[in-house]
């Protein structure tokens, strides 16, 4: 997958087997990195959501800030700066910000995502991932056809996702269990973007345009909406990084 050039991959949702609303990843590469946005109108199960995960990655893939805001019975929102340089990392979650250690490399779930498209690892060999809440552990399974295509195939932890990519590394499907049901997300269609082309949002894009283009797509199966996050923590917006902090505890 050709991280070079701007696109938006496009995923229908699906809750215990029904519709359940539309979900966006754009890719725009910056000069010093990669800006990752995931937005999703989410209608099942109710009450209905919208989200929106941003991070900024450097060369490496690896974040310096992510922004996570989901809107639903009020707003929870999230906002994480990572410093290498500082050795710290920075979590704005409510009146409190706090701080733990940079200790090693750190991902968010969007920089997840990418770290495990292009990985390459033999089946059966498992991979442990740092991230601010915890840590995840990503697992290679046997690849599967789906509609005559081989898919790399990776089981994430704690969680229960599994996370299916064609060969060119675009992430295809995604599927987490909630409860005694799934989520699903699949992906039906890529958009280039030229030089100077802005992507219209998400819910202003009209439906023949969302089917219009369908290149390396898996249909068929159900889609999902939180690929591979945890639920944000709570928090009404406070503006970006410039924001006065309060009080802050720092954990050693």
């Amino acid at each position: 997958m050709d991280w070079a050039v701007p696109q938006a991959l496009r995923y229908s949702l699906r809750y215990a087997g029904h519709p359940a609303g539309e979900q966006r990843l754009i890719l725009e590469p910056r000069r010093d990195g990669l800006r990752v946005v995931l937005e999703a109108t989410v209608e099942l199960p109710l009450p209905k959501t919208r989200q929106r995960w941003e991070s900024e990655l450097d060369r490496e893939g690896l974040p310096r800030r992510y922004r996570e805001r989901v809107e639903g019975n009020g707003a929870r929102v999230m906002e994480v700066e990572f410093s290498r340089e500082d050795g710290l990392v920075t979590v704005s979650q409510g009146k409190d910000d706090f701080a733990i250690p940079y200790l090693t490399q750190m991902h968010d779930p969007l920089s997840l995502i990418l770290t495990i498209g292009a990985l390459d690892i033999e089946v059966g060999q498992i991979e442990k991932f740092a991230l601010v809440g915890g840590r995840a552990y990503v697992e290679r399974l046997p690849d599967q056809t789906i509609e005559e295509r081989t898919l790399r195939v990776y089981r994430l932890r704690p969680g229960l996702s599994l996370l299916y990519f064609d060969q060119q590394g675009y992430p295809v499907r995604l599927t987490q269990k909630v409860g005694e049901h799934v989520f699903e997300a699949d992906l039906v269609g890529v958009q280039r973007l030229e030089a100077g082309q802005r992507f219209e949002p998400l819910e202003q894009t009209p439906k023949t345009q969302r089917d219009s283009s369908r290149p390396r797509v898996v249909s068929g199966e159900p889609p999902k909406t939180r690929v591979v996050s945890g639920e944000p923590p709570k928090e009404q917006e406070n503006g970006g990084s410039s924001r006065r902090r309060r009080r802050r505890r720092r954990y050693s």
